[in-house]
């Protein structure tokens, strides 16, 4: 299988990198092709084309009745469509997925990872929990940890201090470290370790998950100016990622706290780069 190991990246796409290895079908290049194609658009940060490429990919799985291809190229198109930020494609595409394989006798609950991921990214925030909830006991330890470290972002939104600390307590030692610096930042709102878990991130290519620290270690700072810089700093990332509603957000904060007259211009500037509503 040649999904061994973007779990983890679904919380970054929460996407971020993905450390899947190239598929082995020498039988059949073409299907090896068309997912080589999308692991490059993908590493290279054009999910859209990399979805392309693994719709491709998934239509000659079908066509060779290859369930663990299927399995494979599906879950790589759902991962590329959240990353692209189309949460309900990709929630689509993983149920019609889990449905297909579950005909065949099979069970992947990294497709329930996939889609309690979808989930929250659409604030439905109960209805991913419940599904996050349910792989607490694989024997996948990474599975695991991907979805208590999940269960603490829901619970943090939720505002359930006690949930995120269940969540922080039950991340393993081989935890991703920035998944662990991350909930204990917001536990604490310590920003130190929330600008330790946005370092992390960068080096992981997770430029989702680093804005997310960077607002995080704005929260914890009190200091007008430097906290005022964080937010444009992550409002800026999110809007070169296109992520526009995230981006007014941070950016607004960013306003909020400007300092002075000049750095709230500046953030107004970012502000009137960003799309129309």
């Amino acid at each position: 299988m040649r999904r061994a190991a973007p779990l983890l990246a679904l919380l970054a796409v929460l996407a971020g990198c993905r450390a899947a290895a190239p598929a082995a079908h020498p039988d059949d290049a073409k299907l090896a092709l068309f997912g080589h194609a999308g692991d490059i658009a993908y590493q290279q940060e054009r999910p859209d084309e990399a979805a392309t490429e693994y719709r491709v990919a998934l239509a000659r799985a079908r066509e060779r009745d290859d369930a663990a291809a299927i399995a494979d190229a599906g879950f790589d198109l759902a991962t590329a469509e959240l990353r692209a930020g189309q949460p309900r494609t990709a929630m689509q595409t993983a149920g019609d997925l889990k449905a297909e394989l579950a005909r065949r006798g099979i069970a992947d609950p990294a497709f329930d990872l996939l889609l309690a991921t979808a989930m929250f990214r659409l604030d439905d925030l109960d209805a991913a929990d419940r599904l996050a909830a349910g792989l607490i006991g694989d024997s996948n330890p990474a599975l695991v940890d991907a979805a208590w470290f999940l269960r603490g972002l829901i619970a943090d939104a939720r505002g359930d201090r006690s949930g995120l600390q269940r969540a922080a307590a039950a991340l393993g030692a081989a935890a991703d470290p920035a998944d662990i610096a991350e909930l204990r930042a917001r536990l604490t709102l310590d920003r130190t370790q929330a600008l330790r878990a946005a370092a992390l991130r960068r080096d992981a290519l997770d430029y989702r998950g680093m804005a997310r620290a960077l607002a995080l270690a704005a929260q914890g700072t009190p200091n007008d100016a430097e906290a005022a810089d964080l937010y444009l700093r992550a409002g800026r990332s999110a809007a070169a990622q296109g992520d526009t509603a995230q981006a007014r957000v941070w950016l607004d904060r960013a306003r909020d706290r400007a300092p002075s007259e000049g750095f709230r211009d500046e953030v107004d500037a970012a502000l009137h780069d960003l799309p129309a509503r």
